[in-house]
């Protein structure tokens, strides 16, 4: 709707007048009582018909308008609604990122974060309040580090598991950049990476798992990079905290397995599988585990000497999850990619591939999901079968029973491509 800036006033007239009439009738006792709403009868009139009138601009995004009664609530009647310091916010960070003038613009941030202590002070919930400040202050003034991460330090030991997961991931950035800047030191980094996923995981295996999971990556990430702690010292960290407290496995098993995605970072992959193998020893939900498990299976795919490791682990995780073709496909990955060392002779060199589709079609027969991505692999793969003439040379016939030698040992069909 397209409003003219000469009617605006006349329909806020009659919506001020609806609105309030209502309001009055409906809790005019309260309202003359209230002091939240003023001192004596008139101010809090006088209150409640700002507090109505900034509402009603408010829903239609008009801040300028909203602003002159704002601004009277927030002077005058500060404890009368919470929505004082929602819509302040609201308005203060539109107005400056329109502002050009980079003065006034800090002037603005000054009362944008004047607006989150006096919602405190109103309002309480400070942790909760702390950590959007911080958060802002970052945006607004990038250059205020120090100051940003005290607000999110005081609101993550607040909130505790509540903390927004913005402010955790903020937290862990503002962390990483002050102790590269040498303002803090190592053991601080690591002990609020140790705070924050320890709160993320709760939230994961709470059921809060979309955002939650996003920021552990981002956090992982942060801290992969920031170059805290050696693996020596972080084995040394995290290993005491498996068998701290046995009635709470499965928070332990979360953090050997964010300790192994953080190895996997750093490329460290014998120190990510050996954390990978905590994570599923110590998990008691079937489902995780079969993910640990798998992960594992795919860093040990790295390695040729680790291929037999990695298809135990797959099929373990299989067994966890019936439905899951992604570790079939994972183990055909592993047997075509076993012609480089399966190759004794050109037989058993493609020989390999029939055992690679026997898993591939095992995944889509399991999982119907995964069907269009294995009639790709299939149909990539059976390009290197042998042909019928070669497959004769070796005294086989097509669909004649065959076993795969080699670290394999599967028994398969002969299959022939055409020429």
């Amino acid at each position: 709707m397209k409003f003219s800036i000469y009617k605006i006033p006349f329909l806020f007239y009659l919506s001020f007048t609806i609105s309030t009439n209502s309001l009055f009738a409906q809790n005019a006792s309260k309202i003359y009582l209230d002091p939240k709403y003023g001192h004596d009868s008139l101010s809090r009139i006088e209150c409640a018909a700002n507090l109505s009138i900034m509402s009603e601009f408010m829903k239609l995004d008009l801040f300028n308008y909203a602003l002159p009664s704002w601004r009277k609530v927030f002077n005058d009647c500060p404890g009368s609604s919470r929505n004082i310091y929602l819509y302040g916010v609201r308005i203060y960070r539109s107005v400056i990122e329109k502002e050009k003038n980079p003065e006034r613009q800090q002037e603005l941030v000054d009362t944008l974060m004047l607006i989150y202590d006096r919602r405190i002070e109103n309002f309480g919930q400070e942790g909760l309040v702390l950590g959007r400040k911080g958060t802002d202050l970052l945006k607004y003034r990038p250059d205020a580090f120090p100051e940003a991460h005290g607000y999110l330090e005081k609101s993550v030991k607040l909130s505790g598991n509540n903390t927004e997961e913005a402010v955790l991931v903020k937290f862990m950035q503002t962390s990483v950049v002050l102790f590269r800047n040498g303002k803090i030191q190592e053991q601080e980094v690591i002990d609020n990476y140790l705070v924050i996923t320890d709160i993320l995981n709760h939230r994961i295996t709470s059921g809060e798992k979309d955002q939650a999971e996003t920021a552990l990556m981002n956090v992982e990430s942060v801290f992969s990079e920031s170059g805290a702690g050696n693996c020596t010292d972080l084995i040394n960290l995290f290993t005491p905290r498996y068998n701290q407290d046995t009635s709470n496995q499965d928070t332990s098993a979360r953090s050997a397995f964010n300790l192994a995605r953080l190895f996997v970072k750093r490329g460290d992959f014998s120190k990510a599988i050996y954390f990978y193998n905590k994570a599923a020893e110590l998990s008691t939900d079937t489902e995780e585990k079969s993910t640990y498990l798998y992960q594992m299976a795919l860093v040990e795919f790295t390695k040729p000497d680790q291929y037999t490791s990695s298809r135990n682990h797959a099929l373990e995780a299989a067994r966890l999850k019936p439905d899951w073709g992604d570790p079939y496909i994972l183990i055909g990955k592993l047997y075509a990619a076993s012609s480089e060392i399966c190759n004794e002779n050109e037989l058993q060199q493609s020989s390999v591939f029939w055992v690679a589709v026997d898993q591939f079609e095992k995944a889509k027969a399991v999982d119907p999901s995964k069907t269009a991505e294995v009639d790709d692999l299939i149909s990539s793969y059976s390009q290197y079968f042998p042909n019928a003439e070669d497959a004769f040379f070796y005294g086989l016939l097509k669909g004649q029973e065959y076993k795969v030698g080699c670290w394999i040992n599967e028994k398969t069909r002969v299959r022939t491509r055409s020429n």
